[in-house]
């Protein structure tokens, strides 16, 4: 049950909250591509090694912190979202595209510290 209700809010957060969010800063696609723009050479080379770090931790933790070595996953997306959401505004603050990023890192970070207390409450 627990499950459907994530994925439940999972949808409505991908597919009604952002799109309005989006909406609502007028957010313009400033190439035509599907994946995301980068704003620096060096950002794809820092997101690979942030998600090389994050499965290293869980490689290296994992016998010490058993299933908790999970958290080292919103870690490495909550790090992510905020790199983006900097230098979206640094580089492109007049389109106002890392107010989603934030957002992002934001939901992100309160689903996981959601999960976390919903499983110490039922323990």
């Amino acid at each position: 049950m627990e499950y459907l209700a994530i994925f439940i809010i999972v949808i409505l957060y991908q597919w009604l909250f952002i799109p309005i969010l989006k909406r609502k800063i007028g957010y313009i696609r400033t190439k035509d591509t599907l994946f995301y723009q980068y704003k620096t050479k060096w950002q794809l080379p820092f997101e690979l090694a942030i998600i090389a770090l994050v499965v290293l931790c869980i490689l290296l933790f994992t016998p010490k912190l058993a299933l908790w070595s999970v958290v080292f996953v919103p870690i490495g997306f909550v790090v992510i979202f905020v790199v983006r959401g900097m230098l979206e505004k640094k580089y492109a603050a007049d389109l106002r595209h890392h107010i989603i990023s934030f957002v992002q890192a934001f939901a992100i970070m309160i689903a996981f510290t959601s999960i976390f207390i919903y499983s110490m409450l039922m323990k």
